[in-house]
């Protein structure tokens, strides 16, 4: 296993636990068991890389600040028009990007 595709997984794995802690504090924020808080957890990391990879909004400090944070939201909300058993309003989106995009900042880039 490379250095590479160790610091991805450990990556994932802190991502997962902000999940966690996100839903956690976020008011109507439901997921039915913990098979769905993890598999939400990839899905949102996933697309979270896939737009940061094709945009390159993550490249230059505005892109991890304002631009990441409604990126967040977006990504957040429509996560439950993918995954059964994942379900938050659109204002409970809003303060779950806080949560997350606060805790992530920091969080290594590499």
């Amino acid at each position: 296993m490379t250095i590479r595709t160790t610091q991805n997984l450990i990556r994932l794995f802190i991502s997962i636990s902000i999940f966690a802690f996100t839903v956690f504090l976020t008011p109507n924020f439901n997921i039915d068991n913990i098979y769905i808080l993890i598999i939400s957890s990839i899905f949102i990391a996933t697309v979270d890389y896939l737009v940061a990879t094709f945009t390159g909004i993550h490249d230059y400090p505005i892109g991890r600040g304002i631009i990441g944070f409604f990126s967040a939201i977006v990504i957040i909300y429509a996560t439950q028009f993918f995954i059964a058993g994942y379900y938050i309003p659109i204002y409970s989106a809003i303060i779950a990007a806080i949560i997350y995009s606060i805790t992530d900042y920091f969080l290594p880039n590499q």
